[in-house]
This record gives C-alpha cells, structure tokens and sequence, in this order.
C-alpha cells in the first residue's frame, strides 16, 4: 500500500509542477504564434533574410505607386517572374522576368493596390508569395513567406 500512495504522490507533485512551468512559459510569452500579430520591426528582419528577401519597400495608398526591393539571398542567380500578395492575383507580373544574381537587389514597381482601399498611415499586414525561376535550369520555383510583410500604408 505504501509504494503505491508514494507513486500517486509523485504523479500529482509532477503534474502540479508541469503546470506551474506552463503557466509561467504562457505568461513570459514563451510559444511562438500565441501572439495576436508581428510588429513591423519583425517583420522587416524575417523578410531581409528569406530566401527572396524584400529589404526595403515603399506601399502607397493609391494604386499602382508601390515599390519593393527584392533581394536574391539564395546561391545562383534567379529569374523573378510574379509576386502576390493574400493569394491574390500578381501585382508583379514579368513575362520574362528580371533577372537577379546572388546577393543583388533590384527595385519593382508593382501594379495593384497594396492598401487596398486605405489611407495614408494605416497599417497593412500581407502574406507574400513570390515566383522566380532558376536562370541557369529553368526549374521554377514559389517562395510563400512564413511572416506576412507589415507596414505603414504612405501617401
């Protein structure tokens, strides 16, 4: 009887302590993606590392005013073909594309609305799917950014 109620008391003294540990992980902010969104700082450090990294971007509240510095931080050189933005359809659409060799950056102007129907100085957040191709094989590729692109909608 006795190693059995030592064995209980062991399980529920284990179970209050992996609780407590719980409580204060959740209470640092120790789980990633429990937070509500991604501050425009984090945002700009994940996109100027990815594979295709925007390192600079400009996003206007009207149409078609729009720039983005697409950054090439892979090993061979690429051929950027279409961005969109929240599976939409391309707001850059090249036929040809732009070629990009590695650690170059290049500045596109794109096409639609970002902002969509926003002001000057509303925040945007966008999940960025970029499409390139390898210029030397031809293989195709889509680069879907873990961390959508957020900022501040300008005049």
């Amino acid at each position: 009887m006795r190693r059995a109620q030592a064995a209980i008391e062991y399980l529920i003294i284990l179970a209050v302590v992996v609780i407590i540990a719980l409580i204060v992980i959740g209470v640092i902010g120790g789980f990633p993606g429990m937070t509500r969104g991604i501050s425009e700082r984090d945002s700009a450090a994940y996109w100027a590392g990815a594979d295709i990294g925007i390192t600079r971007y400009y996003v206007s509240a009207t149409s078609g005013a729009s720039q983005l510095v697409i950054r090439n931080n892979r090993l061979f050189q690429i051929n950027l073909t279409g961005i969109k933005l929240d599976g939409g359809s391309n707001i850059l659409n090249y036929t040809n594309g732009v070629l990009i060799s590695p650690g170059s950056a290049v500045l596109v102007n794109l096409t639609g609305q970002v902002c969509g129907a926003g002001t000057a100085g509303q925040t945007f957040s966008k999940n960025v799917e970029i499409d390139y191709k390898d210029a030397t094989y031809g293989v195709t590729y889509t680069f879907i950014g873990e961390k959508p692109l957020v900022g501040t909608c300008q005049s």
